[in-house]
C-alpha cells in the first residue's frame, strides 16, 4: 500500500512527463514543508527511453526560443491550448530549472538545445539523483492495468499482478503506450483518431538512386495530398537509402500526419532543391556558366551549390551527356536542368520511422483537459501530462518541451 500521509501521488509512466511531475511535485512539497509519498510506476524495464534515444543519444531538451505565441505555433495540434502553460513554464524557465542541477543547456544554429556534454545521460543522471534525494518511489516492471474511485475521493490504482495501491492525485505520462489510453477511455476520455508523426517518405525515383547521404541545406517542399489537401514547408532535406527525410519533410509529415494515414501514404511531393535562389537566378547562373566555361565539359563545371554527385545523377536522368561541352549545351536542355532543379515531382508510396524518435498525433481529447492546471475534467484528482494528450510538435525539441511544461502544470496543482 502506498503511504497514507498527508498526501500520495501516483505517477503512471517512467517517461520524460512523469519524472519531470515527479521531481517538481516533491520540490514544491518540500518547500512546504509538507509530506508527500511520489510512486512512479513504469510498465516495462526502462526508465526515460525516448530521453535516452533522443537526438542520437544527445537528447534535444528544448528549442531556442523564448516568445511563447512563436513557439507554440510548432504544435499541428495543441498549439492554442498550449498558450497559457507556456506562459507559466516555456523553454527558458526548462533551461533555467536544469541550470540549477549545474546542467548547461546550449543551443545549436537550428535552434535545437542540448546539455553541453552532448549526452542524453546527463538529463538521466540529474533526475534519477533528484529522485533519490527527495525519497521518489521507482517501480519498474508495474503496470497499471485498472483505475478505480477509493474512498473519501481517492484514487485506487491496480497492477497486472492485482495488487492495489491507493493514493489522493494520479498523473497518467504514459506517451503512446496502449495501456495510457485503455487508462484515459475508462475514466470516460475520448481518444482522438491517432495518426504517426514525424516520419520519412518512401519514395522510388531514378533521380535519387546512389545518392543516400547527400543533403540539400535550402529546398522548398510541396505536399498534394489527395484529394485536395496542400501542405508546404521549407529547409533541409536529406536523400535516403528509401527516399527522402530531413526537417523539412519531418514538419511535412508532422502537418499532414493525419491526412497522410487517410490517403494511405500515397502523395504527390515537389522538390524545390535551391529553394532559396528564384527561378530567373538559376537561369542567369546557368547562362553565365555557359558563356564563361564554352570549352569546358558538363560534367567538370556545375553549379556551386549542387553536391556533385547529385549533377552527376540530374544529367544522367535528363539523358543529357556528360561529355558535352557547354557551348554545345541546346536550350532545351537548359530548360529541362531548371525545370528540375527549380520542380522536382516525386510520388511518395509509403513512409518510415525517423529512427527511433517516434512520435504520434491524437490522444486524449484537449477539450476534456484543464490546461490551468493539466486535470482531467471527467475525473478529478486525475492529471495528464505528455505525449497522451492531443498536442504533437514539429521536430527540434518542442515535443519535449509540452512534456516539461504539461507536468511543471500538473506537479504545481497536484499539490495543495
Amino acid at each position: 500500500m502506498v503511504d497514507s500521509g498527508p498526501i500520495s501521488i501516483a505517477i503512471i509512466g517512467g517517461g520524460a512527463a512523469g519524472f519531470f511531475c515527479a521531481i517538481n511535485a516533491a520540490k514544491k512539497a518540500r518547500k512546504a514543508q509538507q509530506t508527500a509519498h511520489i510512486v512512479i510506476f513504469e510498465s516495462s524495464s526502462q526508465l526515460l527511453k525516448k530521453v535516452r534515444i533522443s537526438g542520437g543519444g544527445r537528447c534535444n531538451v528544448t528549442h531556442n526560443l523564448f516568445e511563447v505565441n512563436k513557439f507554440c505555433e510548432n504544435y499541428p495540434r495543441g498549439q492554442r491550448e498550449l498558450l497559457s502553460p507556456m506562459n507559466q513554464f516555456q523553454a527558458k524557465d526548462t533551461i533555467d530549472w536544469f541550470a540549477d542541477y549545474g546542467v548547461k543547456i546550449v543551443p545549436e544554429s537550428d535552434g535545437r538545445m542540448f546539455p553541453d556534454s552532448n549526452s542524453s545521460e546527463t538529463i538521466i543522471e540529474t533526475y534519477l539523483e533528484q529522485c533519490e534525494a527527495l525519497g521518489i518511489e521507482i517501480r519498474q516492471r508495474s503496470a497499471i492495468k485498472k483505475l478505480q474511485r477509493a474512498q473519501e475521493g481517492r484514487w485506487s490504482l491496480i497492477n497486472q499482478k492485482d495488487e492495489v495501491f491507493d493514493c489522493d492525485k494520479v498523473l497518467i505520462a504514459t506517451g503512446s503506450a496502449e495501456g495510457g489510453y485503455k487508462l484515459a477511455t475508462s475514466l470516460g476520455h475520448k481518444i482522438t483518431e491517432r495518426a504517426p508523426s514525424l516520419f520519412t517518405f518512401k519514395i522510388s525515383h531514378p533521380l535519387l538512386e546512389e545518392l543516400q547521404g547527400l543533403s540539400f541545406p535550402n529546398t522548398q517542399l510541396k505536399l498534394k495530398v489527395p484529394p485536395k489537401k496542400n501542405f508546404k514547408q521549407a529547409g533541409p532535406t536529406l536523400i535516403t537509402h528509401w527516399g527522402l527525410s530531413g526537417p523539412a519533410v519531418l514538419k511535412l509529415s508532422a502537418w499532414a500526419a493525419r491526412e497522410m494515414k487517410t490517403a494511405q501514404y500515397n502523395a504527390t511531393l515537389s522538390v524545390d532543391w535551391l529553394g532559396s535562389m528564384e527561378r530567373l537566378d538559376l537561369v542567369e547562373k546557368l547562362e553565365t556558366l555557359k558563356k564563361d566555361n564554352a570549352k569546358s565539359l558538363i560534367k567538370n563545371v556545375y553549379p556551386e551549390v549542387l553536391p556533385k554527385r547529385f549533377w552527376f545523377r540530374l544529367l544522367n536522368f535528363l539523358k543529357i551527356d556528360q561529355e558535352k561541352q557547354w557551348a554545345n549545351i541546346t536550350k532545351k536542355e537548359m530548360s529541362k536542368v531548371t525545370e528540375t532543379l527549380k520542380n522536382t515531382n516525386f510520388e511518395i508510396n509509403g513512409q518510415s520511422r525517423f529512427k527511433e524518435e517516434f512520435v504520434e498525433c491524437g490522444g486524449v481529447a484537449l477539450k476534456e483537459i484543464n490546461f490551468k492546471t493539466m486535470e482531467s475534467k471527467k475525473a478529478p484528482g486525475i492529471y495528464f501530462a505528455g505525449e497522451i494528450l492531443d498536442v504533437d510538435g514539429i521536430t527540434g525539441g518542442f515535443n519535449f518541451q509540452n512534456a516539461w511544461t504539461t507536468a511543471w502544470i500538473a506537479a504545481q496543482n497536484m499539490i495543495p
